[in-house]
């Protein structure tokens, strides 16, 4: 088989203290099918070993280990001195699947060549490697529904990236130390195309890290919504004062189910202030409010909720 026309993908893996985890990646990545990969390893200057990993592989990955900017900052860094034509990322404990999770992705995208990006299922391992029956099957790319509702629909770990659309929108936002993926995924969708496959192309493991901070991942719904609203030229859906105000509702919701006490230990404050937040931005949403965030409570504690909600219906909504 001729692979002289085929693009080289660059991995970036942004590392911080993951030496326990950092083998299984590279692996999976230098483990593929695919012949033209280059695996570009960023650590923040680990203390755990990392670096003695990093040296063991040779010349067959490229890697440096410095101070940097935090996650987002690290993976920038990587994509920017790296050579592929496709981009990608994949967390120093994450892993493809092997051997043939990077192929099937490449495939699509030079078979589809006006697709800025692809993304495809994604399965979950436990802390120890051990592959679960869970996959995520998200729902195929629409940007108006990832707007109103503050609805990720992409998993990183198995999105692939046209190398240009990245360089037009000015890469990943190093001021979010969550929801990056998210947000870049809205600025894709206006300049570009994105395209789902329904096939696994990688595995989450599903282990405490900096995708576990509830609070910040609460926080940064209303941030990324608020953004998006303030870049220049949007089409005109995205102007309309209801589809606004729907929009800050469930981002406020989704901030709320994110910093609720059943998840990623908890902040209940933040997560009952959030939750009237999304009332009062639109007070027409209630009943979706309620039974988004409803599941998450027991009985008596959704009768509170709804009782403090219902009392507010007097209050004029908030603008973004």
């Amino acid at each position: 088989m001729d692979t002289s026309n085929m693009p080289t993908l660059s991995v970036v893996i942004p590392c911080l203290n993951r030496a326990r985890f950092l083998v299984d990646t590279i692996e999976s990545v230098l483990r593929q099918d695919y012949p033209h990969i280059e695996c570009i390893v960023v650590d923040g200057g680990s203390k755990d070993g990392t670096l003695e990993i990093l040296r063991s592989y040779g010349d067959r990955i490229r890697w440096i280990s410095e101070p940097d900017g935090g996650h987002a900052d690290a993976i920038n860094k990587g994509w920017k001195m790296s050579r592929g034509e496709v981009l990608a990322w994949l967390n120093a404990d994450d892993v493809y699947v092997v051997p043939n999770g990077v192929s099937k992705a490449m495939s699509y995208l030079r078979k589809h060549t006006n697709v800025d990006v692809v993304y495809g299922d994604c399965g979950v391992m436990e802390e120890d490697g051990r592959v679960t029956p869970e996959i995520y099957r998200p729902r195929p790319w629409d940007l108006a529904f990832a707007v109103k509702y503050c609805e990720h629909i992409i998993h990183q770990p198995s999105s692939f990236i046209r190398r240009p659309i990245l360089e037009k929108i000015n890469w990943l936002d190093a001021s979010f130390v969550q929801k990056k993926d998210h947000e870049l995924w809205l600025r894709v969708g206006l300049a570009g195309i994105i395209r789902y496959v329904p096939e696994v192309f990688a595995y989450y493991r599903a282990c405490p890290g900096i995708s576990q901070r509830g609070d910040e991942a609460a926080r940064s719904c209303p941030q990324l919504t608020k953004k998006f609203f303030s870049l220049p030229e949007l089409p005109k859906e995205f102007r309309n004062e209801r589809f606004r105000r729907r929009a800050w509702s469930n981002a406020h919701l989704m901030g709320a189910i994110w910093a609720f006490p059943q998840r990623n230990g908890g902040h209940r404050r933040l997560a009952w202030k959030f939750l009237c937040q999304a009332f009062l931005h639109d007070p027409s949403n209630l009943p979706y409010i309620l039974a988004r965030f409803g599941y998450l409570l027991g009985p008596r504690q959704f009768k509170v909720m709804a009782r403090g909600l219902l009392m507010k219906m007097t209050l004029k909504p908030r603008t973004g």
